[in-house]
């Protein structure tokens, strides 16, 4: 009972976290964008204030720009981390080898984020990128490479 308990709850929590994924995926690029450059302003303007760069408002909106793009791949990385992670989990419970769970989670976490991308070409000024594919999968990796830490 307890094992069926555990595959149950590490699957709605790997469903679940997909779901928040296609949410963000949903966003017109204008909405998108609209969100991370507002938290890419917010990051520079405390950067700002507590290292005490003073910066005017144009070099803060310079730099909140500038980061904007790295700061958005570090974001898909983290999402598809967190989902490699909650994917492994899931696989925990079905598979005996901790290879092949982790194969089955990268491989989880790999297609669904080729099936995102794809959805994304439908969204409004969004487009499918195969390197966000990679980069999304990449964040997968470390994600679960961080569970192999010694």
């Amino acid at each position: 009972m307890k094992k069926q308990l555990y595959r149950i709850v590490t699957g709605i929590l790997a469903v679940a976290w997909m779901c928040l994924i296609f949410s963000f995926s949903n966003q017109p690029a204008t909405e998108s964008s609209k969100v991370s450059g507002g938290l890419c302003h917010r990051l520079v303007e405390r950067a700002n204030d507590t290292l005490h760069l003073d910066m005017t408002e144009k070099q803060q909106l310079t730099m909140a720009e500038k980061i904007e793009y790295p700061v958005r791949k570090a974001a898909h990385m983290t999402e598809y981390a967190i989902l490699g992670l909650l994917s492994f989990t899931f696989y925990r419970g079905i598979l005996k080898k901790e290879k092949r769970q982790f194969l089955a989670a990268l491989l989880t976490a790999a297609v669904y984020a080729a099936t995102d991308e794809f959805h994304q070409y439908f969204i409004p000024g969004r487009s499918a990128e195969v390197m966000d594919v990679c980069i999304d999968t990449l964040g997968a990796s470390i994600g679960l490479a961080i569970l192999f830490l010694p």
